[in-house]
């Protein structure tokens, strides 16, 4: 009976990770004094000292708490000019169920009405229905930067998104507000460290969220472990079945980690790993909860296309004693309609200092050089390429431990979304 009942509560963990989260991050947005339906946005790119693991260094990114229990809240996004700009919208359960944006519905400008589940009304005319499936909606925005030199026209662009309630309509009560670094308010979170208390958390979360009907069976289920909405399990479960529910806690987080590294679809192509089965709606619950543990934010791959490398061609971590080359052959650079870029990080995911400031190298680096062929080699080691800083993509050297790679595609042409366009390997030179 106690192994059925752990069984149980590991399935319960599983399930729960992003409603638990949110409530987590809903938390930290009370404590920062982040208030619901305002979107809040860095004025600044991210920098080495940036805390979220895996910032970019080609957006500014905004982040905003929507509540949409009492009505629907509207939100204006101005006439873009085609720059690229993406507003992410992620239920209770952290499913990125719609996006507002270039790939989307275009650049120009635009009221989108955020609606919650059960409301019923009449929306003004020219204003954009989107269905959210919970009343808690986490709003995640990022706006293409050229160079330093364009920062203040992508300011200019965040600077116009702005939220009301409908009872306001047609005036916008608030406009986007500066913060600094707006996703370090979405650190790696360990819920597991909350032991029984997170199955408390579940249950409020049950309570201010309801599930899916395709989840109901389960959640009845649950109702042997005292998880229920409203519910506190650590306070009414018997000590037994608090003994098994712990059990279930350690051995559910190991699962997950064990299966981040083999995300849905995930692929090795030329030494980078690349999943290409990120959905809106992720029906496993493993697989959701991996994605929601990596933190709010992943994409599809129509809009977003990630390639990972920790490890070089010789199977060794990469290193700064090292010299390594990638290489894209003549009209063969990642076929995107938005953009691409390369950016170096640190063991842990950060950003790295260098002598030229430079964190990313991609199709916006002012200066980069072709070769007579056509082809584009770029350099990335730690002292300087005999040919020039104007291809080089500096890494540590190697007293600061192994580096990894990141190579990022916006709206990736479907000959690479679906893995046919093939990423060329990283060469040791």
């Amino acid at each position: 009976m106690n192994n059925d009942l752990k069984a149980l509560a590991r399935e319960a963990y599983i399930w729960g990770i992003p409603l638990v989260q949110t409530r987590l991050y809903l938390q930290r947005a009370r404590e920062l004094d982040l208030p619901f339906n305002q979107l809040f946005v860095s004025a600044d790119l991210s920098t080495p000292e940036s805390e979220v693991p895996l910032p970019n260094v080609d957006t500014l990114y905004g982040l905003g708490w929507l509540d949409l229990t009492e009505e629907p809240i509207l939100m204006s996004v101005p006439d873009t000019d085609d720059r690229y700009y993406l507003l992410q919208l992620n239920d209770a359960y952290l499913n990125s169920f719609s996006y507002i944006g270039r790939r989307t519905t275009g650049t120009e400008a635009g009221e989108f009405a955020i609606v919650g589940p059960g409301w019923s009304g009449e929306l003004p005319e020219g204003v954009t229905r989107v269905d959210a499936p919970t009343n808690h909606v986490l709003a995640l925005s990022r706006v293409l930067v050229n160079g330093e030199q364009d920062v203040e026209n992508a300011r200019a662009v965040q600077d116009q998104f702005c939220l009301t309630p409908l009872s306001a309509y047609p005036k916008f009560l608030n406009p986007s507000r500066p913060i600094v670094d707006a996703f370090n308010n979405f650190p790696i979170l360990q819920p597991n460290l909350l032991g029984l208390q997170y199955f408390d958390e579940l249950c409020a979360g049950l309570a201010e969220n309801p599930p899916p009907v395709e989840d109901h069976a389960l959640i009845r289920d649950l109702e042997v472990l005292s998880i229920a909405a409203g519910g506190c399990p650590s306070q009414t479960v018997d000590a037994t079945v608090k003994e098994a529910m712990l059990q279930a806690i350690d051995e559910a987080h190991n699962m997950i980690h064990s299966r981040a590294g083999w995300l849905i679809d995930t692929r090795d192509v030329n030494g980078w790993r690349v999943s290409y089965g990120i959905r809106s709606f992720i029906e496993d619950p493993l697989d959701r909860a991996v994605v929601a543990k990596l933190g709010p934010g992943c994409l599809v791959p129509q809009e977003g296309l990630y390639f990972s490398m920790l490890q070089g061609p010789d199977e060794q971590p990469l290193s700064g004693d090292k010299r390594y080359l990638l290489e894209f052959p003549k009209e063969a650079l990642p076929p995107v309609d938005a953009f691409w870029s390369l950016t170096l990080y640190s063991h842990d995911w950060a950003l790295v200092d260098n002598p030229i400031d430079r964190y990313a190298i991609g199709d916006r680096t002012p200066g980069l050089q072709f070769n007579s062929d056509g082809s584009l080699s770029l350099y990335i080691q730690h002292e300087e390429p005999e040919q020039g800083p104007q291809n080089w993509l500096p890494c540590p050297d190697s007293g600061a431990g192994p580096f990894h790679l990141f190579l990022r595609t916006y709206q990736p042409q479907p000959i690479l979304a679906d893995g046919r366009y093939q990423m060329p390997p990283v060469q040791l030179v």
